[in-house]
C-alpha cells in the first residue's frame, strides 16, 4: 500500500474519531426536538451549574448606559458540538483527496 494512501486512511479515521470522543461530554440533546434544533443547542458545558436559582430581589437592575458590554453577559457557557464537526469534515475531505491522488497512474505519452 502506498504511503500517501496510508496517511489518507489515518486522516479519515482521526476525522471520524474527533466527534465520537466528544460525545460522552455533550449535554443539551432532546429527543423530542428536531435535527437542526439539536444540532444548534447541543454542546459541552464548561460552566459549573450549581442548581440554585437567584431571586428577583437579589438581581441588581441592569444599567445599559454605563456598560453595554458586560462581562457577565459575554461568558461562554458551553462549547457547541458543531465546532467539533468542522475539523472532522476537513480531515475526512483531505484523507479522501490523498487517497484519490495516491492512485497509480497508467504510463502513457508525456505531453
Amino acid at each position: 500500500m502506498d504511503n500517501r494512501k496510508k496517511k489518507g486512511i489515518l486522516l479519515i479515521v482521526i476525522g471520524i474519531c474527533i466527534p465520537l470522543f466528544a460525545l460522552p461530554f455533550v449535554s443539551g440533546f432532546d429527543i423530542h426536538k428536531g435535527l437542526m434544533d439539536n444540532f444548534y443547542n447541543t454542546g459541552i458545558r464548561i460552566t459549573k451549574d450549581t442548581g440554585q436559582t437567584a431571586k428577583v430581589d437579589d438581581i441588581p437592575a441592569a444599567d445599559n448606559s454605563k456598560n453595554p458590554l458586560d462581562l457577565k453577559k459575554m461568558r461562554i457557557e458551553k462549547i457547541p458540538l458543531r465546532l467539533f464537526f468542522v475539523p472532522a469534515i476537513l480531515l475526512i475531505y483531505i484523507g479522501i483527496a490523498m487517497i484519490a491522488n495516491a492512485r497509480k497512474r497508467l504510463p502513457g505519452p508525456k505531453s
